[in-house]
């Protein structure tokens, strides 16, 4: 039987046709574009019909002549949709992206996640502290409150649903409600790791006076058509530790670098115990990741990539993205150490308390472009570096770099500045299409656990 696997991520939608763990097909999509908090449309469901829609056609091209087949679907994690119960959407898809949190409320003219704050915060971030997840202005919590405080969930029918974005498509092509993996639901700032269940008292003061319903914590399997073709699925997972399991995060003494759109620097436990800064999400096999995510990354580095954009579209010049990310990186290995510094702080982050960027210490002739980008690396690779000493081993040694994500399968410069911090003859592995087959393996697995 073959297996699809489809990565709902940040950027691409990519997915991919697995028979006995080899790779026979592969298609990639660009993401539809999310859209500014300000300017979010709710009640319309526009971007999830695309997603919807684009998932459609993959599974049309890959299954054909297909009577069978697994289906494992990964999404970017801290998004949701609210349904109705016959599936329509009520919200559109809001992700993580969408850091409507921050916004102040009326009339208390605080935010959403000052408001979470004051209510569960009392004692040092306890009720946090069980989650995972501190408060971000972008996590299902926060976005959830404001939802409700800002009367956006107003005229909603008496019962809504709350769906991670791939079980969301889930329930569009099966028809009936999945469950939910840990992995989806320890991302959304709501569920307690102790329990292992929904906080239900979180849950319900973030939802105001709706009443919505939350899926069931499991793994039950889904078997369902699509066209000629029976599917048998489980719920949707986390596109990092989908990532992470499909790179080959199996070793406590192994340090990965998940490199894409945001990056996050993780390592195994089997007792975390919470530190500050420091998320602990659910993996497989009864392990837990300790991870700092939020690093900034990909999205970063696309803050410079759209200025070179707008310089060469000003002189009417039509160039392919791909020829000048490939201009950028020759750039970048002319440039030298000259001081100049750039801070990428340019949304929420785990560096600094900034939420904009900037480049200092510009001397006279020190501000060209290999320069300006050689900054930019070196700022990227030291961040990494601050979050990886924070994971260290007790003897600070970690015996193998696991690489992931596309930044770090492009950008050599990024692969080589991180390993040149750690003692020689350390392994290295640069993974490729890490969450497609991680996808795969998980589907494999008992039950997905």
């Amino acid at each position: 039987m073959v297996t699809i696997a489809i990565d709902c991520g940040a950027s691409f939608l990519k997915a991919a046709k697995i028979r006995d763990g080899l790779l026979l097909r592969q298609i990639q999509k660009q993401t539809p574009p999310i859209p500014a908090a300000s300017s979010l449309k709710y009640k319309h469901g526009k971007l999830v019909e695309r997603l919807l829609a684009a998932v459609q056609d993959i599974l049309t091209d890959l299954l054909a002549g297909e009577t069978e087949a697994m289906l494992g679907i990964s999404n970017e994690m801290h998004g949701f949709v609210l349904a109705l119960e016959d599936g329509t959407p009520f919200t559109d898809h809001i992700s993580w992206q969408q850091e409507l949190g921050d916004i102040a409320l009326r009339p208390e003219g605080k935010s959403a996640r000052e408001i979470l704050q004051e209510r569960f915060g009392a004692a040092p971030g306890v009720r946090f502290r069980h989650t995972g997840m501190p408060l971000r202005a972008g996590l299902p919590s926060c976005n959830l409150l404001y939802l409700s405080r800002a009367g956006n969930l107003e005229g909603a029918p008496n019962q809504l649903f709350f769906y991670t974005l791939g079980d969301y498509l889930l329930r569009r092509l099966a028809g009936c409600a999945p469950d939910i993996h840990p992995t989806n639901a320890a991302a959304t700032g709501l569920y307690d790791l102790e329990q292992k269940d929904w906080d239900e008292e979180l849950t319900a003061f973030c939802c105001g006076g709706a009443r919505i319903m939350f899926p069931t914590v499991g793994g039950r399997s889904l078997d369902f058509c699509f066209g000629k073709t029976r599917i048998y699925a489980l719920p949707a997972i986390g596109d990092q530790q989908a990532a992470l399991l499909g790179a080959g995060l199996e070793e406590m003494e192994t340090i990965s670098f998940n490199l894409g759109t945001g990056a996050q620097v993780s390592v195994l436990s089997d007792n975390p115990s919470p530190e500050e800064g420091v998320q602990i999400r659910p993996y497989f096999g009864g392990r837990s990741l300790c991870t700092i995510p939020h690093i900034p990354c990909g999205r970063a580095l696309n803050v410079y990539f759209r200025f070179v954009r707008d310089l060469l579209s000003r002189f009417e010049v039509d160039v392919d993205e791909r020829v000048i990310w490939d201009k950028v990186l020759e750039m970048e290995r002319d440039g030298v150490e000259c001081g100049l510094f750039c801070d990428l702080s340019f949304f929420e982050n785990a560096i600094t308390p900034n939420r904009a960027g900037s480049i200092s210490q510009i001397g006279e002739y020190t501000l060209t472009g290999a320069n300006l980008f050689h900054a930019v690396l070196r700022a990227m690779i030291e961040n990494f570096l601050r979050c990886a000493d924070k994971l260290a081993q007790p003897d600070g040694r970690f015996r193998k770099i696991l690489f992931s994500g596309g930044v770090a399968r492009r950008i050599e410069a990024i692969r080589d500045g991180i390993v040149r911090h750690y003692l020689p003859g350390i392994t290295i592995t640069v993974a490729e299409n890490e969450t497609l087959f991680g996808i795969a393996r998980y589907l494999s697995m008992d039950n997905g656990a």
